[in-house]
């Protein structure tokens, strides 16, 4: 998981746009920002940014990011707390059972932390090797490394991308290295932002998770119709997070970014409000927003019935 900081852009490498979903040339132009072009797809109406950083770019740039970011006091207790992830937790035991479990795009390991606290043998993955430092020096099985070409030993029966598949040039090679890995009648748990959530509603590209750190953008809607694709059933969509203090600063900054210690700061504020009082008024506030699909975060579960076809496969992502 990343946030959009006001460090350096990753370089963008020029090429022909073309829609990472469903592969059509049929894009238009539908926003700038920051100088960044933004397009959408006419045939699957999917928001994308291109062009895209390259591979190394973005190893680079997310490694120098965790290494500035979790340098910051305060913010290695905050992304490990089991309430940083206690929305994920919760979808975690409503659609699965213990077993072995990858964590892709892990960060500093604390969903797989919380999950190996209720018995699942928890694992993870990111490409960032200071952050899966932070996790590592208090033992958490986690590695630094590409999840398209690591090896692992058996497959998993929970494979999660929390907040992952956005940042990604090429979403569709990760949905299928996961479906690789998972166990026949085995668990995708992904969640990325809703681009038709509250936020997106209210103020548009001034919300500071319309940045380059984030290449591609899903509604709820559309999120669970692009992981069934795949040859998952859904077996639950649930939208979740509305920070109207957030809100309220993007706004009045009017889609700036902000800086990693502006950023940190936000995150602890998180974290103490979490433990006060209005945090039983938030939660009411977001199930009311799920019923409508509005909230800032989507989440999808989607089993794998069995084994597909090669010629099917191919059928489903054309």
């Amino acid at each position: 998981m990343s946030v959009t900081s006001a460090g350096t852009a990753p370089k963008l490498s020029p090429q022909v746009p073309f829609c990472p979903c469903c592969g059509s040339h049929e894009t238009s132009l539908s926003f700038q920002k920051s100088n960044v072009d933004y397009h959408v797809c006419c045939p699957c109406g999917f928001t994308f940014v291109f062009p895209w950083p390259d591979d190394a770019t973005l190893r680079k740039h997310y490694d120098e990011y965790g290494t500035q970011y979790y340098s910051i006091d305060g913010l290695k207790d905050f992304l490990l707390s089991p309430k940083h992830c206690h929305r994920q937790i919760s979808m975690l035991l409503r659609a699965t059972k213990q077993g072995r479990l990858l964590d892709v795009g892990c960060s500093v390991g604390g969903f797989v932390r919380a999950a190996g606290q209720l018995g699942y043998a928890a694992e993870g993955i990111d490409i960032s090797v200071s952050s899966v430092a932070v996790g590592r020096d208090i033992g958490l099985k986690i590695q630094a490394g590409d999840f398209l070409s690591a090896m692992f030993p058996s497959q998993f029966d929970v494979i999660t991308l929390w907040a992952t598949l956005e940042h990604l040039p090429e979403p569709n090679r990760f949905v299928r290295r996961a479906r690789e890995l998972l166990r026949p009648g085995g668990t995708l748990l992904a969640s990325v932002p809703n681009f038709n959530g509250i936020t997106q509603r209210l103020i548009g590209t001034k919300d500071r998770y319309v940045g380059i750190d984030h290449l591609n953008y899903w509604t709820a809607r559309g999120f669970a119709s692009y992981v069934a694709r795949f040859g998952f059933e859904i077996t639950e969509t649930v939208t979740f997070g509305f920070n109207p203090i957030t809100l309220m600063k993007d706004w009045m900054n009017r889609g700036q970014s902000f800086s990693c210690e502006q950023l940190a700061v936000q995150a602890k504020k998180n974290l103490s409000f979490k433990d006060s009082g209005f945090a039983h008024v938030h939660g009411a506030v977001e199930k009311l927003l799920n019923l409508g699909s509005l909230g800032d975060v989507v989440a999808v579960a989607g089993r794998l019935a069995g084994v597909t076809t090669g010629a099917n496969l191919t059928m489903e992502l054309s």
